[in-house]
C-alpha cells in the first residue's frame, strides 16, 4: 500500500468514528427525555462537555501532533475515544454520563488537527483527498442517526458505544503497525511561509477565516443536535406511513424514523464533499467558499419556516453545500499556515468550530424554550448571512492575490 492510500485509509477511518460519536447523542435525544423525564433543552445539556471538549481540545491536541507525529495523535484518538465509549455504555446516572461523553469528546478531539494536518502535508491533490475524507465523515454522520434510532428500538443504546469501541481499539492496533511517512510533498511558496513578510498578511487573512469558521460552527453544531428532534416534530410523513404498517405500538419507532430521515439528509452530503473537494483543486478558494456559503444561506432560513417533504427538501439541500464547503475550507486553512504549523492551525479551526459551537446547545435550548426549535434554524440563517459578509470581506483584503490548491 502506497504512502497516499496509507493516509487516506486510517483518517478516513478516524473521521467516520469521530462523526459517529458525534452523531449518536442527538438521535437519542427524545428516547432519554421520556427515559430520564427531563426537557429536551436538560437532555441536550448533557452533551454539552462532550462538545466543549471536541473543541477546546484541538488546539493542544495540534501542537502535540506538530511536536511529535499525527500518526501517534490518531492511535492516542482510537483508543482514547473507545474508552470513553466503554464508560458511556455503563452509565447509569446523569453524572456518570456526562462526563463518560465528556472522556469522548476529550479524545475526539485529537482527530481533525493531526487528520487534517496528515492529509494536507502527504496528499498531493489536497482539495479532492479532503473532499473523499469529508465523505467518510460524513457517512459516520449518516449512519450514527439511524443506527441509534434502529438500536434503541430493538436493543437499547448501550449496544451501539460497546460495538463502537471495540472496533475503535481494533483500528488503534492496525495503525499502530503501520508506519506513515509524513513529509510534506508540497513545495509551492505558501507551504513556506514565516510569520514575517507575505507571513503578516497571510496571518490577517487567517484570523478573517477564524471569524467566519467561529459563525459556522456555531450554526453546525446548532444542526446536529437539533435536527432529528426537529424532523421528529415536523415531518412525520414517514412515521404516519408506517403507522399504516401497525408499527406505531412498538416503542422507539418514531424515533427510527426521524432518524431515517436525518440519516437521508446526510447522505446527500456526500456528492457535496466530492464536489467540493474536485473545485477546490481547480477554483480559487475564496470565491467557492463564497458561493458554497451564499447557496445554502436561503435553504437554512427555509427550514424554519416548512415542515413535512418540502423541510426535507430544504435540509437536503442545505446540506449538499454546507457540508460540500468542508474541503474548500480545509484547504484555505492549508494555504494560510505554515507548514511547520499545520496541525496547530487545524486546532485553532477546530477549537472554534467545536469549541465554541458547543455554545449552541445552550443557545438551541433557550431559543427553544423561548420561540420554538423552528426559530433555532431563523437564527441560524441570521449567522450565516453573517460569514457571508465576511468573506466578502477576505476576498476584498486579499485582492491581487491568488489562493489555489494547486498552482
Amino acid at each position: 500500500m502506497s504512502n497516499e492510500k496509507k493516509i487516506m485509509v486510517f483518517t478516513s477511518v478516524a473521521h467516520f468514528f469521530t462523526h459517529f460519536y458525534e452523531m449518536i447523542f442527538p438521535a437519542l435525544a427524545i428516547p432519554l427525555m421520556i427515559s430520564l423525564k427531563m426537557s429536551l433543552g436538560d437532555v441536550l445539556k448533557m452533551s454539552f462537555f462532550m462538545y466543549l471538549l471536541y473543541g477546546l481540545t484541538a488546539l493542544p491536541w495540534g501542537m502535540i501532533s506538530d511536536r511529535f507525529n499525527n500518526r501517534l495523535t490518531l492511535i492516542i484518538f482510537f483508543v482514547g475515544t473507545s474508552f470513553g465509549a466503554i464508560l458511556t455504555a455503563f452509565s447509569d446516572t446523569r453524572t456518570s454520563m456526562m462526563l463518560s461523553l465528556a472522556v469522548i469528546g476529550f479524545f475526539a478531539g485529537s482527530y481533525h488537527p493531526a487528520g487534517m494536518g496528515l492529509i494536507s502535508l502527504g496528499m498531493k491533490n489536497r482539495g479532492m483527498a479532503l473532499g473523499i475524507n469529508g465523505v467518510a465523515g460524513n457517512i459516520g454522520m449518516i449512519s450514527a442517526p439511524f443506527t441509534a434510532g434502529l438500536l434503541n428500538w430493538l436493543v437499547g443504546w448501550e449496544v451501539t458505544y460497546l460495538i463502537i469501541a471495540a472496533l475503535g481499539i481494533i483500528w488503534g492496533v492496525m495503525l499502530f503497525m503501520v508506519d506513515i511517512d509524513e513529509t510534506s510533498v508540497h513545495t509551492d511558496s505558501m507551504e513556506n511561509t514565516s510569520i514575517s513578510g507575505n507571513g503578516n498578511s497571510n496571518l490577517k487573512y487567517f484570523l478573517i477565516l477564524c471569524v467566519v469558521m467561529t459563525l459556522a460552527g456555531l450554526v453546525y453544531r446548532g444542526n446536529s443536535v437539533v435536527l432529528p428532534a426537529y424532523l421528529e416534530t415536523k415531518a412525520s410523513f414517514l412515521w404516519d406511513f408506517l403507522s399504516g404498517m401497525n408499527l406505531h405500538n412498538l416503542t422507539g419507532a418514531k424515533t427510527a424514523a426521524a432518524t431515517l430521515l436525518a440519516s437521508l439528509i446526510y447522505l446527500i452530503g456526500i456528492p457535496g464533499q466530492i464536489v467540493g473537494g474536485r473545485m477546490a483543486d481547480r477554483y480559487d478558494l475564496r470565491w467557492i467558499y463564497l458561493a458554497f456559503h451564499g447557496i445554502s444561506l436561503p435553504f437554512i432560513i427555509l427550514m424554519g419556516l416548512l415542515s413535512q417533504e418540502l423541510l426535507v427538501l430544504s435540509a437536503a439541500i442545505y446540506m449538499f453545500f454546507s457540508l460540500g464547503m468542508q474541503p474548500i475550507e480545509n484547504s484555505l486553512v492549508a494555504r494560510y499556515t505554515p507548514r511547520k504549523w499545520r496541525s496547530t492551525g487545524y486546532g485553532i479551526k477546530f477549537i472554534l468550530v467545536f469549541g465554541i459551537g458547543s455554545l449552541a446547545v445552550y443557545c438551541v435550548g433557550w431559543i427553544k424554550e423561548t420561540w420554538s426549535l423552528g426559530a433555532v434554524y431563523l437564527f441560524a440563517g441570521g449567522l450565516v448571512a453573517l460569514l457571508v459578509f465576511f468573506i466578502a470581506i477576505l476576498i476584498r483584503v486579499s485582492r491581487g492575490t491568488t489562493c489555489r490548491n494547486i498552482e
